[in-house]
């Protein structure tokens, strides 16, 4: 009777205080299901691990194929899609991508996947062309290897000499485009600034070749050379200019200097503007 008592006692004494914790804890469930919770973000690229890969080399003894395998999966399980801006071959995917180089060279879709997703998703462009160096120094005649590093240091670094070494090697394997020989005129124009020089290599394409495609492209690359040649002898006033241009039509003399029949664009290339994100020429 007394234990009875001493409960109805204490119940009757706490119970405004437990009917507000009750209220209070369902006031917060409430208020914790309707509130936005602010979202808590780490880049991959600060939680990312990286083992020395020196040390991978030697711990993996006569497994390194296995170890390889293990990254390269690791590595694709855990990409992401965030871009890298710094230059200085510090980027985790790239290291990954080194560390898988390291432990076997002759992994030849660690260059060829590794070398796409540096370059296009995550822009690292520096950390690509590396990897697509080391794999061409694997896989020097590679089509793939080649026609992918030589369009990303032509289009994206705008490192022209780098561009026609890889593109050059590949300029008469069965699957070129057949733009590819253009584009290579143009890189040769991009060194040497040799408006003449250019003319005769791009003849002796279009000469040569059996493309109607490339034929059409070529004809109107040889077009917009000459006009350019010539309408700078006109108008500085030289001797020994042409008159006619590649189609045999007369150029046009008006008040403000001698001008095309038909209308050219400057021939040269196009390249990305890599601070900017913008197209210069």
């Amino acid at each position: 009777m007394r234990s009875k008592g001493l409960r109805k006692h204490f119940l009757s004494k706490d119970l405004p205080l437990l009917l507000v914790g009750v209220s209070l804890f369902l006031m917060a469930g409430v208020i914790h299901q309707r509130t936005k919770k602010p979202l808590i973000q780490i880049s991959k690229q600060d939680t990312a691990l990286n083992v020395n890969k020196n040390l991978l080399v030697f711990i993996s003894a006569g497994n390194k194929r296995l170890f390889s395998d293990l990254i390269w999966i690791q590595t694709l399980i855990e990409s992401d899609l965030e871009q890298y801006s710094g230059k200085d071959l510090n980027n985790w995917l790239f290291l990954r991508f080194m560390t898988i180089q390291a432990l076997d060279p002759d992994f030849y879709e660690n260059y060829v996947y590794g070398g796409q997703f540096l370059a296009i998703v995550k822009d690292d462009l520096e950390g690509a062309n590396v990897l697509y160096s080391k794999g061409i120094l694997k896989f020097p005649e590679d089509y793939k290897l080649n026609f992918q590093a030589g369009f990303m240091n032509f289009y994206e670094r705008g490192d022209f000499k780098t561009a026609l070494k890889y593109l050059s090697k590949i300029e008469n394997h069965p699957n070129s485009p057949t733009f590819l020989k253009s584009i290579i005129n143009k890189l040769k124009y991009g060194i040497s600034n040799d408006l003449e020089a250019t003319f005769q290599l791009v003849h002796l394409n279009y000469e040569s070749t059996k493309d109607a495609h490339l034929k059409e492209r070529l004809w109107k690359d040889l077009y917009a050379i000459r006009a350019e040649i010539d309408l700078n002898c006109l108008n500085h006033g030289q001797i020994n200019c042409h008159y006619k241009d590649f189609n045999g039509n007369p150029y046009i003399k008006k008040t403000d200097g001698y001008h095309s029949a038909q209308l050219i664009l400057k021939y040269g290339i196009k390249i990305r503007n890599l601070d900017k994100g913008q197209t210069q020429k």
